[in-house]
């Protein structure tokens, strides 16, 4: 943001030059006219070198004004020689100026000039070297969590408890933002869009290293501008990106109580009209997880009574790596070119001990056990592309981006499971396969100032994804041994989607208010089929409008109010449109229903911000969502040919409606100079009418929970990190899900038929019993330029951590019980370095986008 706001400036200045070029062709003041304006001069150079500093970027402002209140009054450039010198400064105004230099802390030196002194010498200005980057201070000064004008910014710098994680880790961390065992995210217990750097993303979180991530941007409410999809909002991962002159850069190791290693580093070079950037990242893992089920099931006379314990060690790694190049064509237009390639593998063993009984004395009826071993390996790949095109108007605030992004994702899944029944009966399966993704997306957007107070936003996106799938599956000949393929469970399948859209928004900044309306038109198709049949399915969903509305009320510098209202789509995934029967998990077997509907969104929320000063800011925002033709998981009775037995299966339906509504607070408080606490609380209620499927499928609930993060700030450069979660009994998750968009992921899914792909998690009768955990870190920097840090931290301290779910059907009564790495801690080391070296660097001040969802 910085970068863009210095070109702005500069921009101004380029103006403001000719005009007072054609005020001094008019000559001076005439006759005895006193003069209205004056001129400031001095020197700016390196505190540490006493250097003579080029090209930093001089602003003049009134002193006492916030940024978004203030306007440009003058400036100018350094000289060769570090010299400067504004005219046409007002006087009798209290004003400052500000420096701008890439690497260099901004300066902010206060001067007035009054009549019959109208010229001022400020002297040698020093700047401090920023040569660390994102150097961390706990002082209050820059809030780790913020609100901006449609999100809320978490800056992962400020809070090291997820060092060494992933992004799974950062996203717990979060006000209004959670996770649950399973990795899956929910915002206001809805699942949300995750999207790297402004655009949806085909990794999982679980893929993404937290040591590459610079922010994270929740956009509860989005506007017209992004994408109509996902009643939920958005969490923006915002990754690294630095075009500081000279080089720079970090190297990081460390290491896990399994024990597993993790280390990554990442370096940039800008010189002339190039900046090389490359970073890598290589994570080990080993996740442990245990659980158990009981389930009481109707389907069968007499009823029948299991219980299953599950236990799972999960191996394997992940590697990720970026690199690219920015060239500055000249100050106007930016070309970005840029690669990635994520590679992972996981072998995860999973142990399944089952008995069941019947409920009944009768002697007769056997009591039966049944054990699995099953033993997979998944491996996945995922290259990507992605051309960046940036233009720059002489119309100040005018731009138009343009890019083009292709990704390449691959999967590949076999599995053994080893099936024995009463310790005497054995079944061994086997299944192979994988999937191929390809995803082309293509986006233009332009933004114009139409005045100082008006600005348009417009542009069209265009996104096409073409997906297939085999997997097949074998049992094994008990006399030959050999794998012989079970054909009812063969999968083959293929789809392309694609969606298209386009946008307008236009805003309007008044002295009390802020307005900002717009409308997005989308259009989707999927065309899927299953190969060797002649089934096939299709989707159309024609130009569908999607407005979006903010209202915002200035009640003074520290207070706004600012109402918001959207309307959005949920379309059904892959594997809850395909008609394929997933036995994977004999007590979940599942099946996908072509005639699913999308669900649509309507959101509303009214937020009040009150900023009492930079270091303590209150929150507080009541919401709602109204959602139709719900997605919610149906179970109905059936026999299977495969098992030849009656069986549950588990579909997707379209219940009519559900509702929510809640409160929400967030408070950052710098109670000390050594403490920094934010607090989140959410009061939440939720109802679910099914009765159009069943007069039964009703559900409503209320619910709260509550984070607490507090950074406290201790000697010898020393901080301590404390993060506390509690959530109270709630309902199931409302809305669809995918976790992520990615492919066999971390581990995940998997199984008879593919998995990996996620669908909702609604049922309409069962609720999650409350939940609670902390999580610790201490972290220490070293040195005057605190370039290397050691970071401990250790997740779940109280075990506590467990999520149990109880779901209730006309079929069956069913508790699960799941909890996965309680107790695990990390040691981290990073060293940063860099160097800025002016005289080797002659542009001037480029505008640059730092990675947000502007970018």
């Amino acid at each position: 943001m910085k970068f863009r706001y210095c070109l702005t400036c500069i921009f101004v200045l380029v103006i403001c030059l000719f005009e007072n070029f054609d005020l001094l062709a008019q000559g001076g003041p005439r006759g005895g006219q006193m003069p209205t304006t004056g001129r400031v001069y001095g020197k700016i150079k390196a505190a540490e070198t006493n250097e003579s500093l080029e090209f930093v970027v001089l602003q003049i402002f009134e002193a006492g004004l916030d940024a978004s209140s203030r306007k440009l009054l003058g400036g100018g450039l350094t000289a060769s020689n570090g010299d400067f010198s504004i005219d046409q400064v007002p006087l009798d105004k209290p004003l400052e100026m500000h420096t701008n230099l890439v690497g260099f802390e901004v300066s902010i030196t206060p001067f007035k000039l009054v009549p019959g002194k109208t010229e001022k010498d400020l002297g040698n200005i020093l700047l401090i070297a920023n040569t660390i980057l994102n150097e961390i201070k706990i002082d209050g000064s820059d809030p780790s969590y913020r609100i901006e004008f449609d999100k809320r910014v978490f800056d992962l710098e400020k809070n090291p408890i997820s060092t060494g994680g992933t992004a799974e880790d950062v996203l717990r961390n979060i006000p209004a933002v959670s996770v649950d065992v399973d990795g899956n995210v929910s915002v206001r217990n809805t699942s949300p869009q995750i999207f790297v750097d402004g655009r949806p993303t085909t990794l999982t979180i679980d893929q993404i290293p937290a040591d590459a991530i610079q922010k994270v941007e929740v956009i509860t409410n989005p506007s017209s501008k992004y994408d109509a999809s996902g009643g939920g909002g958005i969490i923006n991962i915002v990754m690294k990106h630095n075009r500081g002159k000279g080089y720079n850069g970090s190297l990081r190791a460390g290491m896990d109580a399994r024990p597993r290693i993790n280390i990554g580093g990442d370096i940039s070079l800008r010189q002339g009209k190039f900046n090389i950037f490359g970073n890598a990242n290589y994570h080990q893992r080993k996740s442990i997880s245990e659980g158990y089920t009981l389930r009481t099931s109707y389907t069968t006379d007499p009823s029948t009574y299991l219980d299953q314990d599950q236990n799972q060690i999960n191996k394997g790694y992940f590697l990720n790596s970026r690199a690219g190049f920015d060239y500055f064509v000249d100050n106007r237009n930016t070309l970005t070119l840029s690669g990635s390639l994520t590679r992972g593998q996981f072998n995860p063993i999973d142990e399944i001990e089952a008995r069941t009984d019947t409920l009944t004395n009768d002697a007769v009826t056997p009591f039966s056990t049944y054990n699995r071993l099953s033993e997979t390996n998944r491996t996945f790949q995922n290259g990507g592309v992605s051309l960046l095109y940036k233009h720059l108007f002489k119309k100040e605030g005018t731009e138009l981006t343009a890019d083009l992004n292709a990704n390449a994702i691959q999967s590949w899944f076999n599995g053994d499971y080893a099936n024995v029944y009463d310790d005497s009966y054995s079944v061994v399966q086997r299944q192979t396969g994988g999937a191929k993704q390809k995803l082309i997306t293509s986006q233009s957007d332009f933004t114009t100032l139409i005045n100082d107070k008006t600005k348009l936003e417009a542009g069209i996106r265009g996104n096409i994804r073409f997906f297939s799938t085999s997997y097949i599956n074998y049992i094994q000949n008990q006399t030959s041994g050999e794998y012989e393929s079970i054909e009812q469970l063969l999968l083959d399948y293929e789809f392309v989607d694609q969606v298209y859209a386009g946008y307008v928004n236009y805003s309007k900044n008044l002295t009390k208010w802020k307005l900002q309306g717009g409308l997005r038109l989308e259009s989707s198709n999927y065309q899927g089929e299953i190969k060797d049949t002649n089934l096939t399915f299709e989707n159309v969903y024609p130009i569908s409008l999607f407005p979006s509305l903010y209202i915002t009320r200035v009640i003074s510098e520290k207070q706004d109010v600012q109402l918001a209202m959207s309307r959005k789509i949920n379309r059904p995934s892959f594997m809850q449109l395909v008609p394929f029967t997933d036995y994977s998990d004999s007590l979940n077997v599942s099946r996908g229903n072509p005639g699913l509907k999308p669900e649509f969104t309507h959101l509303v929320e009214l937020s009040y911000q009150y900023s009492i000063n930079k270091k303590n800011t209150f929150i507080a925002t009541t919401f709602g969502r109204y959602i139709t033709d719900l997605t919610v998981r149906n179970q109905l009775v059936e026999f299977s040919e495969v098992l030849q037995d009656e069986i549950v299966v588990n579909s997707y339906d379209n219940a009519s409606s559900s509702l929510a509504y809640g409160l929400e607070f967030v408070s950052r408080n710098s109670i000390t100079k050594w403490l920094d606490l934010t607090t989140n609380i959410n009061l939440y209620h939720s109802e679910i009418d099914g009765q159009n499927i069943s007069k039964e499928l009703t559900n409503s609930i209320d619910s709260w929970w509550v984070k607490t993060n507090a950074l406290v700030k201790l000697p010898y450069q020393m901080t301590f990190q404390a993060l506390f979660d509690y959530s109270s009994k709630r309902s199931l998750e409302i809305g669809s899900s995918e976790r992520g968009g990615g492919m066999g992921g971390g581990g995940g899914g998997g199984g008879m038929g593919g998995g990996g792909w996620g669908g909702s998690s609604n049922t309409v009768q069962g609720y999650v019993l409350p939940t609670y955990g902390l999580d610790l870190s201490l972290k220490k920097e070293f040195g005057k330029t605190r370039s290397f840090v050691a970071t401990l931290s250790i997740q779940d301290v109280l075990r506590s951590r467990i999520t149990y779910t109880h779901s209730e059907t006309p079929l069956f009564i069913q508790d699960t019980y799941r909890r996965r790495d309680w107790q695990l801690w990390r040691l981290n080391l990073s060293w940063k370095f860099g160097k800025v070296d002016t005289s080797l660097f002659k542009r001037r001040n480029i505008r640059q986008s730092e990675g947000g969802m502007e970018g």
